[in-house]
């Protein structure tokens, strides 16, 4: 029996024991109160009719969005009689609860705890605290809850983000609320992938800087299928697609979940929990703006939910948004790119200094000649490699870096990539009978990314031309050459020159436009059985598929240039026109029309189908006191495809795109989670739980993985608890590093057997002089300087081993301090990370292959997508024609820190004016971050730029009556952009200070404005960024900026 079989039995065996009875259970809270249950028998006739409390609380939930905070053990059997939503609710409700000895608390904007009557005032902080220390798992309840597992303390800890709190940030999309939390990267983002072709505009999520790869996220504890980058094994959820006005809350989970969530969980989770059972209307509107009149930012909502007589509850919304973005010219510190300039020319320090303009480019619209082709095809550089510059007077000049001789590309290149969102969601749910529940859910959206650049360079070093790459092959013959140029090539070369080379920019194109649009669908349909106290089955279907629309516009058709190069080919081909690059200021319309490509398009698809069927059930160990096994098994089939359309017999400069296949594969996946209380008792060792989970996953493409997780939390004592998580397992590789393929482009190297023999490593000096396919004869000389290179995807990688560790405790001061009043809470999780056999790409192929003893290294071997070899000599010449780049098992990654939580919330009656207070305050300091490149290369990486030592996210807010003001402050300690003693690569801290305040019209309405940026920082210009002064995706490019707000509930 094959190990996919026994799996997929075994889950079976084990959804079919946890499954409920079929018999009458109660109806689960959350049901509109006209259907939920007749009034209580034992009301006297004519008395106002009484309901379950938490059937009143679900009604106000769906009809005004209020969220509540209780422990399950004080409604038990407590009736009230209905709160009318549309009078003065609030204060109803409290009334009513008031009748049978219960408190009612505002602890944050619409978020409302529920505590006994004698209880201190603020015992709970709010919907995203952790429940109460002493209560047994799963007793405190946060109505709307997604089927995701619950909140708990210690190792099943989540740290939570309501729908108050995002109003409160005022953002448009949840990507902001993410990227803003201490323990989040944001690798890649709509401000630092303008670069990266069909990426451009993503926003991934990634916990730890570990790579999006190894962050899940589900949307109503279900997986999201992922986005394809479209360029190398770039690939994620992308948060664009989710709505944040749907949104009733983002769960985080910091700890490792590989085990309980799915393969992907290596460093946490992300849950979208969306609004469910809605009645009412919600609609809004934000449009906001930056302080210079630009950035501008509009959103709108609205959402639907109503009762469809007795056939269910049905909601339906839409959310548009639009966001401006920005471009380097904007900005004084991205305007111009600095650089290292020694005496007006480049220059290296520390003898250069860092000034403005000496870090733009030296390919320009005027164009530079770096060498000639010769009569035997081969490429061949002006004598000391130099390059020369023309002028408009025909004469040349060296290329010395000076200003004059450079371009500002950051001018025109998007700081912040603008994006159009409209996101649609529909939902569905209707109980049959008492016990089962039959839902449908649906997302579905677009999100059009308008991507900037400056105009199209054209060079040598890269492109679709084995010698001369992208760079214009001029003819001797061309009657628009300058004189000087070709008495230089006749000089230098004699008649064995036939065509000069030029690098050029194609500025009379304009700006390189690269139109993306993503377009998301997920479907999901399923019933739900049971309750708490039986046990709750459910069974799904889901459907995805997410593509991805390229246009690439006005591109230079490499193939026609030569022919508009070339005055014979010119002559007889119809419809060309002669390319001047000379005696014109630019070259001509109808040149450039014969030239230019108007639009190459490609889609990159995702597709899957999903069936999953989960059961949970309660273990009863003793009165009260309840544990949980929850077990279930996921099939799931998913498709990769890619569809490039360059035109037919078209060669376009400067293109990245891909090539046309597609690739499936089929997995099954196993998981069992217990969660079971240990010990209870008053004195030592006070409360113990533990909790366990296994799962197991066996794919089409790759052998199984497994993933094994324990958990325990001790409370020795009121107010204090001890936790611990151990995760060791696997990640599967996904369909993207299976089955990716790049372009091919021709591409500038080095081969290390054309260096001088003192330059070479032994392992090279050998491994050149073999007599194999990779060996080279004596005296070889490398005359290629560019070789065809692609990147591929690997079907026969391996999943990577992973290890992680969290240690934590939390200290609630007022469980055991009455004198503080409130609720306060510290948390202190100690983390540690490890990734091994790290899929990741060779970044120098032939470099790695050289530099391995005898050839045994993996970039040495074959490619089994073409089962050629990776890399291949001209048989004749032995000079490389071709090198492929493939995903290896090759690499490593580690994470050690600490983060730190803070929690405080009152009802203070020193201050008569403020209903509640809240602070929080989150920090993660970073201690220790090692990678490990396939090359055999180790970076510490703590303190550089992504991962600076301190991160702090801080919130205060306060309630007066209809007012609410929140602060918020974001920091970013100092970091360096790279490991150097450079003054100019050291980032100083960072901080962000922004403001909201609220008014609440009615109890259904509010007008809220915030500032960002208060303090309008601006970055710091540093050194050695991966692109321009600074990194806009950690350090805001917009400045100060405002927001209005107006939303509705009826």
């Amino acid at each position: 029996m094959t190990l996919a079989l026994r799996l997929s039995l075994m889950s079976c065996a084990c959804v079919a024991a946890l499954a409920p009875p079929a018999r009458a259970q109660e109806r689960p809270a959350g049901v509109e109160l006209s259907t939920a249950m007749s009034p209580s028998p034992q009301a006297p006739s004519g008395a106002p009719a009484l309901f379950p409390v938490e059937v009143v609380l679900d009604q106000l939930r769906r009809a005004l969005g209020m969220s509540f905070v209780f422990d399950s053990r004080l409604l038990a059997d407590a009736q009230i009689r209905p709160v009318d939503a549309s009078k003065s609710p609030e204060a109803k409700l409290r009334d009513e609860l008031r009748s049978i000895r219960l408190d009612l608390h505002k602890v944050a904007g619409n978020t409302f705890a529920i505590t006994h009557a004698a209880d201190n005032a603020a015992h709970y902080v709010a919907a995203d605290t952790a429940p109460a220390l002493d209560a047994p798992i799963d007793t405190i309840l946060v109505i709307g809850a997604a089927p995701a597992p619950s909140a708990a303390t210690g190792s099943k800890r989540l740290f939570d983000i309501n729908a108050e709190e995002l109003a409160y940030l005022s953002v448009t999309s949840p990507a902001e609320a993410i990227y803003d939390l201490p323990q989040s990267l944001a690798s890649f983002t709509s401000s630092n992938t303008a670069l990266y072709g069909a990426t451009a505009g993503v926003n991934l999520a990634d916990l730890r800087g570990l790579s999006p790869k190894r962050t899940m996220v589900l949307v109503n504890g279900r997986r999201r299928t992922i986005t394809p980058g479209g360029i190398s094994s770039v690939g994620g959820v992308d948060l664009n697609s989710v709505a944040e006005p749907f949104l009733e809350r983002i769960e985080v989970q910091n700890l490792p979940g590989g085990a309980r969530y799915g393969a992907g969980a290596v460093a946490g989770v992300i849950n979208f929990v969306t609004k469910s059972d809605f009645i009412g209307v919600d609609a809004g509107a934000r449009l906001g703006i930056s302080e210079r009149g630009d950035s501008e930012e509009i959103s709108l909502h609205a959402l639907a939910g109503f009762e469809v007589g007795e056939a269910g509850n049905l909601a339906i919304g839409l959310n548009a948004t639009r966001n401006e973005g920005l471009i380097g010219a904007d900005r004084s510190f991205s305007a111009v790119p600095y650089g290292f300039g020694l005496n007006g020319y480049w220059g290296t320090p520390p003898a250069a200094a860092f000034l403005p303009g000496f870090g733009q480019s030296s390919i320009t619209d005027r164009g530079t000649f770096g060498g000639v082709i010769l009569s035997d095809g081969s490429f061949a550089p002006f004598p000391g490699r130099r390059s020369y510059v023309p002028a408009a007077d025909g004469t040349i000049a060296p290329f010395v870096g000076a200003l004059d001789q450079l371009y500002n590309w950051a001018a025109w290149q998007n700081v912040v990539i603008p994006n159009d969102r409209l996101l649609g969601r529909l939902s569905y749910a209707r109980d049959i009978g008492d016990d089962w529940r039959f839902f449908i859910e649906g997302d579905a959206g677009i999100s059009a990314s308008d991507n900037a650049l400056a105009p199209l360079p054209a060079t040598r070093a890269r492109g679709v031309d084995p010698v001369a790459g992208d760079a214009a092959v001029i003819p001797l013959s061309n009657p628009f050459l300058p004189q000087s140029v070709k008495d230089l090539a006749a000089t230098a070369f004699g008649a064995s020159a036939t065509s000069v080379v030029f690098d050029h920019r194609y500025a009379e194109l304009g700006p390189r436009r690269h139109q993306i649009d993503r377009r998301y669908v997920d479907a999901a349909i399923g019933v739900e059985a049971g309750d708490a106290k039986t046990g709750r089955f459910g069974l799904t279907y889901r459907f995805a598929h997410n593509r991805v629309v390229t246009r690439d516009a006005d591109r230079v058709d490499n193939n026609r240039l030569r022919i508009a190069l070339d005055p014979a080919q010119c002559a007889a081909t119809q419809g060309c026109s002669p390319v001047d690059f000379f005696s014109t200021p630019e070259i001509s319309a109808a040149a450039l029309d014969f030239i230019r490509i108007p639009e190459i398009r490609r889609t990159v698809a995702i597709e899957e189908h999903e069936i999953a069927a989960a059961a949970t059930r309660p273990l009863r160990f003793k009165e009260d006191f309840d544990g949980r096994v929850s077990a279930g098994v996921e099939l799931r089939r998913a498709i990769l495809s890619d569809d490039d359309e360059v035109p037919a017999g078209a060669a376009p400069a400067g293109y990245v795109g891909g090539a046309d296949f597609s690739e499936s594969a089929t997995s099954i996946e196993a998981y069992t989670e217990i969660d079971a209380p240990l010990f209870r008792s008053d004195g030592p060792p006070g409360e113990v739980d533990a909790s366990l989970a296994v799962r197991a996953m066996k794919s089409s493409r790759f052998d199984a993985s497994f993933n094994f997780e324990a958990g325990l939390d001790w409370r020795p004592a009121p107010g204090v608890a001890l936790f611990t998580r151990q995760h060791i397992g696997e990640r599967a590789p996904d369909l993207i590093e299976l089955f990716t393929i790049g372009p091919t482009l021709e591409t500038s190297f080095v081969d290390p057997c054309g260096l001088a023999p003192s330059k070479q490593t032994p392992a090279e000096s050998a491994n050149c002089a073999s007599a194999g396919p990779l060996g080279v004869f004596p005296g070889f000389a490398q005359t290629a300087p560019l070789a065809s290179a692609t990147g591929y995807g690997n079907p026969n990688l391996e999943p990577e081993r992973v290890r992680s560790a969290a240690y934590g405790v939390t200290i609630s001061p007022t469980e055991r301090l009455s004198a503080i009043p409130g609720r306060m809470q510290l948390t202190a999780t100690w983390l540690d990370f490890e990734v091994k056999d790290a899929i990741s790409e060779f970044g120098d192929v032939i470099g790695a292959c050289f530099a391995s003893v005898g050839f045994s290294s993996p970039a040495c071997g074959d490619n089994p997508r073409t089962g050629a070899p990776l890399i291949v000599r001209d048989p004749a010449t032995r000079q490389i024609a071709s090198f492929d780049s493939l995903m290896q098992n090759s690499g490593a990654y580690s994470w050690r820190g600490l983060d730190l939580e803070f929690r405080y919330a009152a009802e203070p009656a020193f201050l008569p004016f403020a209903d509640s207070v809240w602070v929080s305050a989150l920090h993660t300091y970073t201690d220790k971050v090692v990678t490990e490149y396939p090359d055999g290369g180790v970076e510490r990486r703590d303190g550089l730029i992504d991962f600076p030592r301190h991160r702090t996210l801080a919130s205060a807010g306060l309630d007066a009556g209809r007012w609410t003001f929140v602060v918020y402050a974001n920091r970013r300690g100092r970091a360096l952009t790279r490991q150097s003693d450079i003054p100019e690569a050291r980032i100083p801290p960072a901080l962000y200070v922004d403001a909201t305040i609220r008014f609440d019209v009615t109890d259904a309405a509010y007008v809220q404005a915030s500032v960002k940026n208060i303090a309008d920082t601006e970055p710091a210009i540093t050194a050695f960024n991966k692109v321009g002064n600074f990194a806009p995706e950690y350090y805001d490019p917009v400045g100060r900026r405002y927001a209005l707000s107006v939303r509705v509930n009826f």
